[in-house]
């Protein structure tokens, strides 16, 4: 995305303006981050979080995932992050964090999810 300047030159303007989205739309962020072992064991140190669903593979192997799972929190710090240079460069706040969604465990080694869909209410 570019703007004008002096003398017809453009410069890059980082992020969408809310005229920019389509109710509808995906945006697609690139690139895409995988999430390793070692990314979730540092966040859930960083956050104290001492569940050892997210860490200790022979607890993680006994249930019901059967395999450690990366915190909630880590995901969506991610896909947050994916998103800033494209969605909310522009914006003063970032809306709608009650309408985040999480709807299957993810595991390491596995790509962030790396899309929004316009809601047409406030950009994403």
């Amino acid at each position: 995305m570019t703007k004008p300047t002096v003398h017809d030159r453009y410069a890059h303007q980082s992020g969408r303006l809310f005229e920019d989205f389509v109710v509808g739309d995906i945006y697609h962020h690139l690139p895409g981050r995988t999430i390793s072992q070692q990314d979730n064991a540092w966040f859930t140190l960083l956050t104290m979080n001492t569940h050892p669903l997210h860490f200790d593979e022979e607890y993680a192997a006994a249930t019901e995932f059967g395999r450690p799972l990366v915190a909630s929190p880590l995901t969506v710090a991610i896909v947050v992050g994916m998103s800033v240079s494209d969605v909310s460069a522009t914006a003063i706040a970032n809306l709608g964090w009650k309408e985040i969604k999480l709807p299957a465990p993810r595991f390491s080694w596995r790509h962030a999810l790396r899309q929004y869909r316009s809601t047409g209410q406030t950009g994403i």
